[in-house]
């Protein structure tokens, strides 16, 4: 397992110009919050899916003058399932707008039937007379690594270098490229080389992303496994 230790080493190796250590452990940690939220597949048309690793179970509260209340503070993405204080599984609407489609005016009261997440928020139908504590399945931001032994949060470990390693790497030459090299004399070699270092990072990083991709059960996917011609 790689730490944040290894993985800014691991980029200063490469960069091998000191002036940009004190940005690697921020792109680490945004890379890592980035991976998390799902970024363009490299196998098609979607977001790169959920991380198990970052599978939580919390709770919210609702309230009893309004039909939504914030998600759990470390909510990311893909509310999963809700259940009622008695255990009951709440209905998910497909998207807000079955929701609202259902329940026009947000106003129905009474028991929890239907919900689902939007905008961080989480909306209900009927809104309870006293409030009640649902139950929540989602998966979370992850954590930032903050000290030397820190370890990524949710990503496999063995595709953490590949990943966060490269994507800072890839990163640091977008930032080479801008105006603080505009008046080198050796400008256009510096620019070369760091279009190079750029391509050959972020092909890495999107190798690894492919294999992060695979690795994950295909039941965490978003791809239809049967072919169009079945």
């Amino acid at each position: 397992m790689a730490t944040y230790k290894e993985l800014q080493t691991y980029a200063k190796n490469i960069i091998q110009d000191s002036k940009y250590n004190h940005l690697l452990g921020g792109l680490i940690n945004q890379g890592q919050l980035e991976i998390a939220g799902g970024m363009p597949s490299a196998l098609g048309s979607w977001l790169t899916p959920p991380l198990p690793g970052l599978f939580t179970i919390g709770t919210v509260d609702t309230a009893t003058d309004a039909a939504y209340v914030s998600m759990p503070a470390d909510f990311q993405r893909n509310l999963q399932f809700a259940a009622s204080p008695e255990g009951n599984e709440i209905d998910i609407a497909e998207t807000f707008i079955s929701l609202v489609e259902t329940y026009p005016l947000l106003d129905k009261s009474g028991t929890v039937v239907e919900c689902c997440e939007f905008g961080g928020n989480f909306y209900y139908q009927g809104i309870p007379t006293t409030s009640a504590e649902i139950t929540v399945h989602y998966y979370k931001v992850p954590t930032d690594m903050s000290v030397d032994g820190s370890t990524p949060d949710g990503i496999p470990s063995h595709l953490q270098e590949s990943l966060l390693g490269n994507y800072t790497v890839w990163n640091i030459g977008k930032l080479i490229n801008k105006e603080d090299i505009i008046h080198e004399t050796n400008r256009e070699v510096i620019i070369s080389a760091s279009n190079r270092m750029m391509e050959i990072h972020r092909n890495l990083f999107i190798d690894a992303l492919k294999a992060l991709e695979l690795y994950i059960p295909y039941n965490h996917r978003n791809i239809n496994l049967i072919s169009e011609n079945a």
